[in-house]
């Protein structure tokens, strides 16, 4: 058997010199060859649904919807505790409301 002088051959394997500048070279040669591509510009388009929606949403926001004293009379009942709630209305309502939402 031979001995492989396993030291000698790590050492030059370490002493030897590496091309790393030219790679790097090259690298930054490329980078500089690249011309600055057109600026453009992002747009945004809406569907004729999303305007109308957002139409919608402008004119509800606007409009006063809210019945401000039978709001007032409901606190009132609440807070003094004669607020009744039908159960049997409340669930047909319920249901009525659900099956609208699938129609």
């Amino acid at each position: 058997m031979s001995d492989i002088d396993i030291k000698a051959s790590t050492q030059a394997a370490l002493n030897t010199s590496r091309n790393v500048d030219v790679r790097d070279q090259r690298a930054s040669d490329k980078s500089q060859d690249v011309q600055p591509a057109e600026t453009r510009t992002d747009t945004v388009s809406l569907t004729d649904t999303a305007a109308q929606l957002s139409s919608l949403q402008q004119t509800v926001s606007d409009s006063s919807a809210v019945d401000k004293e039978r709001v007032e009379s409901l606190r009132a009942a609440i807070s003094e505790g004669s607020y009744n709630v039908d159960a049997t209305e409340l669930a047909h309502n319920m249901i009525n409301f659900e099956q609208q939402l699938a129609d």
